[in-house]
């Protein structure tokens, strides 16, 4: 793999991913400068303490327009918004990417706006991330044997696609090529829905009105490990939600009819129905873990 190299790159939201991404860049020489574009001056000087950025600006305009590669690091409709001003303001050669959790909508938009301005842009959804937000929680190994998507279509240059390529394999990623509507389609089934899934079993433990004290008393790893992504933020998830609700009505059916499966099999007479139920699930996750 050729070890890419920008000049400049444009951080666009320097929280976890964001700050992740400055740091990593920095740490393998991938750029020789990180600019952080944030909502606050004193977001810039929290990013600068961590290391995730050589400088920052409150200004977008004036954090981009220098920039080789731009990487906008925000929930999703903040991304709708601030793709026309980014690809109107950058250099003809710089590459715009971002790490939106849906694509179909993000990609539509930059490639319509790229050809009218004769700019770049190629989407990306790095699969890295944590309960935990912030520059504090960002890390410059998040990346590191995570799976990235890179969009390509018909519009996608070529070189811009390679490049964002050789960018997210740099920081150690392991690269998916889909379409938009595929990665849409897929990711609604692997993370979206089971986000949802946690958020619906802890409102409906909470629905049982037991005493909190209690019931955090006795919860164990399976409750925990099944319902830590509800943790999430919140203003991500409601973009992410809003924005693939159709791949995830889809793929709630799917978890519905598998659901009533199992508790219809869940009676005295067909016990050895719900026996294959489940060891055809246990199979199935056995193999997702197998290295």
């Amino acid at each position: 793999m050729t070890q890419p190299h920008f000049n400049q790159i444009a951080i666009v939201g320097v929280g976890l991913l964001g700050g992740s991404l400055g740091m990593a860049a920095s740490h393998m020489g991938i750029a020789d400068e990180v600019v952080g574009v944030t909502r606050t001056k004193a977001s810039i000087e929290e990013a600068r303490r961590a290391e995730a950025i050589d400088r920052g600006t409150t200004d977008l305009i004036e954090g981009i327009h220098e920039a080789d590669l731009v990487v906008i690091c925000t929930p999703v409709s903040h991304i709708l918004s601030v793709l026309p001003e980014i690809l109107s303001n950058v250099k003809p050669d710089a590459v715009v990417t971002d790490v939106g959790s849906t694509k179909a909508s993000i990609v539509a938009l930059g490639e319509k706006l790229a050809a009218e301005h004769n700019r770049k842009f190629v989407g990306s959804h790095p699969m890295a991330g944590s309960e935990k937000t912030g520059v504090r929680a960002a890390k410059a190994n998040l990346f590191n044997e995570s799976t990235c998507f890179v969009t390509r279509t018909a519009q996608t240059p070529s070189d811009a696609f390679v490049s964002v390529s050789q960018f997210w394999q740099a920081l150690n990623a392991r690269l998916v090529i889909a379409r938009p509507d595929r990665h849409d389609r897929l990711v609604a089934s692997i993370s979206h829905l089971p986000h949802i899934a946690a958020v619906a079993l802890v409102r409906a433990v909470e629905s049982f009105n037991e005493d909190k004290n209690l019931v955090k008393g006795i919860i164990g790893n399976g409750f925990r490990d099944a319902t830590r992504i509800a943790a999430g933020d919140v203003r991500m998830w409601e973009d992410i939600c809003s924005d693939n609700r159709g791949e995830i009505n889809r793929a709630r059916a799917a978890l519905e009819k598998s659901l009533t499966e199992i508790l219809e099999a869940c009676k005295p007479d067909t016990c050895s129905e719900l026996g294959n139920l489940l060891q055809d699930a246990r199979d199935y996750r056995e193999f997702l873990d197998h290295k």
